[in-house]
């Protein structure tokens, strides 16, 4: 097996196992930076949503458009003022806007929560497919700093950002972000692909039948929709889950 991909877990126990141990390797080689996770339900590219849009017109005076427009019809619905383009940003992000910036956490349990909190979707052959976790060591310098002058449109290599606190969520989720350069033709580098970051990715595959028991031993251990979304869209979710999660289809 590739070292950068660790073998499939069963269970809670398993999965951190195998993170503590890769984390003891990376202490002992002398890197004590942190690890951070990002969850997904199925093997997709690491690149951001706006990645993965291709309207009609250039990409990224659309996405300056937009930004623009976000910026000066959030004020109404939220009291956070946000003081630098980093801030609009994450605050766009975190209601759904396409961006530039991809989801990551320092939670490895809030991780593998978004990977099986749902039903293993189906591939294009009809199978279950498999979820991921992926892993990424850091390195004290991918990171922007926090008094940098840095802006998140004239970045010329891919950085990982560290958002204020600016809503809940990002607080539930101990939020982090990686922020990607676009190229000269104007597409974004995979991090899967990027030289500076793909020898420090570590894929963790989560086998679609151990998506319920997965989900069944973060919910024991209080990793649910309620705690990562405190808010009511979390609450509505994990009362969903707690009285409907046997439930068949309505004929």
């Amino acid at each position: 097996m590739s070292p950068n991909i660790l073998p499939s877990p069963a269970s809670l126990s398993t999965f951190l196992a195998s993170i503590k141990s890769l984390k003891r390797v990376e202490i002992d080689a002398g890197n004590k930076s942190d690890f951070i996770f990002r969850g997904q339900a199925t093997d997709q590219p690491l690149i951001p949503r706006l990645a993965r849009l291709s309207p009609k017109g250039d990409l990224l005076n659309i996405e300056r458009l937009m930004m623009a427009d976000f910026e000066r019809q959030q004020l109404p619905f939220t009291e956070f003022n946000p003081r630098d383009a980093w801030d609009l940003l994450a605050l766009a992000q975190h209601h759904g806007l396409p961006t530039r910036l991809l989801d990551w956490t320092y939670s490895a349990l809030a991780a593998l929560w978004f990977c099986v909190r749902k039903s293993p979707q189906k591939d294009e052959n009809g199978d279950f497919a498999n979820g991921v976790v992926w892993i990424l060591k850091t390195l004290p310098e991918d990171f922007i700093g926090s008094t940098s002058n840095e802006t998140p449109y004239k970045q010329n290599k891919t950085r990982i950002f560290r958002p204020r606190t600016i809503t809940r969520r990002i607080l539930a989720q101990d939020g982090v972000f990686t922020c990607h350069k676009r190229m000269d033709d104007g597409k974004f580098v995979k991090l899967e692909f990027n030289a500076a970051y793909k020898k420090r990715l570590v894929k963790v595959p989560i086998h679609a039948d151990n998506f319920e028991s997965l989900r069944e031993d973060l919910m024991a251990n209080g990793v649910s929709s309620l705690s990562l979304f405190p808010d009511l869209d979390g609450l509505a979710a994990h009362l969903e889950r707690r009285y409907f999660h046997d439930a068949k289809p309505a004929l």
